[in-house]
This record gives C-alpha cells, sequence and structure tokens, in this order.
C-alpha cells in the first residue's frame, strides 16, 4: 500500500507543480508529461529491484494468448459508436495522452505492484492491485476537482477494469497488450461525444469482471511455473 501511495505520490506531485502545459499543437501536452514522468518512476523501481522481466515489461509473454482480451475491445469499441470528436491536435495529442496514461498505470499497477504483491499469493495480489487501483482514481475528488458522484462510479469502474488486466497480465505474461487496451479504451471513451450510457457502463464492469475471474481461475489452477512464465523476450 505504500509502494501505491508513494507512487500516486509522485502522480500528483508532478501534476501540480509543472506548469500548464496546452499548446494549440499539443493541448493535452501537461497531463501526457505527468504521465510519462510516473511511468519512468515506476520503470526505475522495476530495473532498480530486477523485475522487469518477471513482471512482464521485457518479454511480449505468450503472443497466442493476446486475444482473450477481445471481449474488452469490443466492449470498448462500443462507446465509439457516436462517433468520436475534436480537431487534430486534439485526437493526435489523445492518442500521445492515452498511450502515456495506458503505459504509466500499466507499469505502476499491473507490473510495479502486482509483481511485489505475490509473496501474499496470486489471488490476494490480484484483489490488493485491484483496490488500490480503483482508490487511485479518489485523486480525481481530492485533487482535480471532479464530483463525488462521478468519481464514486470511476473507481468502482476502474477497479473492475483493473482486475480484468491483472489476471490478463497473469495469463499473458506481459504488460505491453494491455497497455494498447487501456489507451484504446480511454481513448474511445474520452473522445466520444457525450456521457457514456449507463447500460454501456453496466456491460463494460459486467465484462471487465466475469472475464477477469474466468482469467484468474484458469491461471491459479494451472499455476504455470517460473520456467513457462516468461515468454519470449523482446528484441534489443
Amino acid at each position: 500500500m505504500e509502494l501505491a501511495l508513494g507512487w500516486q505520490g509522485v502522480v500528483v506531485l508532478v501534476a501540480k507543480l509543472l506548469p500548464p502545459l496546452s499548446p494549440n499543437w499539443f493541448p493535452q501536452l501537461g497531463p501526457t508529461v505527468v504521465n510519462l514522468v510516473a511511468a519512468t518512476a515506476a520503470l526505475a523501481l522495476l530495473r532498480a529491484w530486477g523485475l522487469t522481466h518477471v513482471a512482464g515489461v521485457t518479454t511480449w509473454g505468450r503472443l497466442a494468448r493476446w486475444p482473450v482480451l477481445l471481449p474488452v475491445v469490443v466492449v470498448s469499441g462500443l462507446a465509439a459508436l457516436p462517433g468520436i470528436t475534436g480537431d487534430a491536435p486534439t485526437l493526435i495529442g489523445g492518442v500521445a495522452l492515452t498511450l502515456g496514461v495506458g503505459l504509466s498505470e500499466e507499469l505502476g499497477y499491473r507490473a510495479l505492484i502486482l509483481q511485489v504483491a505475490q509473496p501474499l499469493g496470486t489471488v490476494r495480489a490480484v484483489v490488493l492491485s485491484t483496490v488500490l487501483f480503483g482508490a487511485e482514481h479518489l485523486d480525481n475528488y481530492l485533487f482535480f476537482g471532479a464530483s463525488w458522484n462521478n468519481t464514486q462510479w470511476q473507481v468502482l469502474s476502474a477497479g473492475l477494469f483493473g482486475f480484468c488486466l491483472a489476471a490478463a497480465r497473469l495469463t499473458i505474461g506481459s504488460i505491453w497488450p494491455l497497455v494498447l487496451v487501456h489507451a484504446l479504451a480511454d481513448y474511445l471513451q474520452i473522445y466520444s461525444p457525450g456521457r457514456t450510457p449507463d447500460w454501456l457502463q453496466v456491460l463494460d464492469m459486467t465484462v471487465s469482471l466475469a472475464l477477469g475471474l474466468v482469467l484468474l481461475h484458469r491461471h491459479v489452477r494451472h499455476a504455470p511455473t517460473p520456467e513457462r512464465a516468461g515468454g519470449a523476450p523482446l528484441q534489443p
């Protein structure tokens, strides 16, 4: 828990200390920089503790298992049914922003925290990373002016999304498909017009919970040995 609080403290501190960065050519430059700083901090800890490979950072994992995330991709795509809105700099900058968010949060939670918590046992590690990831979104209310009602829903939906991604990381053995799916989900949700319909939010949470339970159950039953868990290494 202290690790999660410290890492999230870095995010909030950088966000508060960084001067406003919103040029016309890259409106989301400020938050993108914040997330890249947070990603760098998480990566530095993983490297210092020798966890980059076992945590799925320097491996593609089991490529044949990447498609297990397709249900999440399909549900995320439903958010784009009304289309996406924004001028070219906003939409292009949004790609960089959401990739930065995906990289930062997957390194922080599904790589660093999930791996450090493994001595507690796989299920407890997943639950802990899930709770901490959901609670992390309280900072939107505490520091960035979000309403309490919206924040409560975000904590719940983000927690279930994080639960699914944690189970997927154990199944696949890599954070990289998670980064891509995370970025896609955020992008389509942020840049689709209007509020996300209630039915889609419920469907999203249901799919995340169901898929996460299936993947976690499968992983625990088969319990891969360390020798089989690494997958194919990334090429330099």
